[in-house]
């Protein structure tokens, strides 16, 4: 039923980007068990590489429209590594054609454990600092926003046991310091984000994985709004229970 709704929404090329995405299978993630960097990029970039891709064909007009400007989609080459292979690897969706990294952007990466869709803000980019004023400004409606979305993950954020803190536990005060350790720590980076275990079934179907990977950008949009403008506020309105 889902399928028909869907060919019926969305145009034909864009039913055929997502149809012709297979998903992620045990194999794929097994590239991430390979021991040793020589070993493992060559079967990154042919085996990884290419779906990384048709996931940025599938998804660069629906993320656009979801966060109402022009992304482009950027999967990474991880060239300045030459010792330790990559633990985890991504397409990234961002506003200009010839990079990412300067930008708060959108990914989507998969490692040996999980597929997770974040925003991601690199400890030197350009908005960092736009992302840690607004995070800091909107932390109150940010917090009651994420304590009804406990499926968001705060990496960069961990408990005592070094355990990324679910959104529930994200108070006003737990993101307001960090937002100013952002403005202090020249090295502190940002990643909120939502995961899919390599056991979830949604990882296997290229479509389902589209649809999920679209739904999670949506709710990660306020923590992306961060990085738009200085003048950004987020004002959080419960969502309304059916009948109610």
């Amino acid at each position: 039923m889902s399928a028909v709704k869907k060919a019926a929404v969305l145009p034909l090329k864009q039913v055929e980007l997502e149809a012709g995405f297979p998903g992620f299978t045990p194999e794929d993630f097994g590239v991430f068990d390979i021991v040793g960097f020589q070993a493992r990029m060559p079967q990154l970039r042919a085996q990884i590489k290419p779906k990384l891709m048709q996931i940025g064909e599938a998804l660069t007009s629906r993320l656009s429209e979801v966060t109402g400007e022009t992304l482009y989609p950027h999967v990474a080459q991880h060239l300045r590594r030459t010792v330790n292979a990559p633990v985890e690897t991504w397409v990234a969706f961002s506003p200009s054609k010839k990079a990412y990294k300067p930008f708060v952007h959108l990914r989507c990466g998969i490692s040996a454990e999980k597929v997770r869709v974040t925003v991601f803000v690199e400890d030197y980019a350009d908005d960092k600092q736009l992302f840690a004023d607004n995070l800091l400004r909107n932390a109150e409606s940010l917090a009651h926003y994420l304590a009804h979305h406990p499926t968001i993950l705060a990496y960069e954020i961990r408990d005592a046991d070094d355990v990324p803190q679910r959104g529930h536990a994200l108070g006003t005060e737990t993101l307001r310091a960090f937002a100013a350790r952002m403005q202090r720590v020249k090295g502190q980076h940002a990643v909120f984000g939502i995961a899919f275990a390599n056991s979830h079934p949604v990882v296997q179907s290229g479509p389902e994985l589209i649809e999920a990977i679209v739904e999670a950008a949506k709710t990660l949009l306020p923590l992306y709004g961060c990085g738009s403008t200085p003048e950004f506020v987020y004002s959080y309105v419960p969502e309304k229970i059916a009948g109610i």
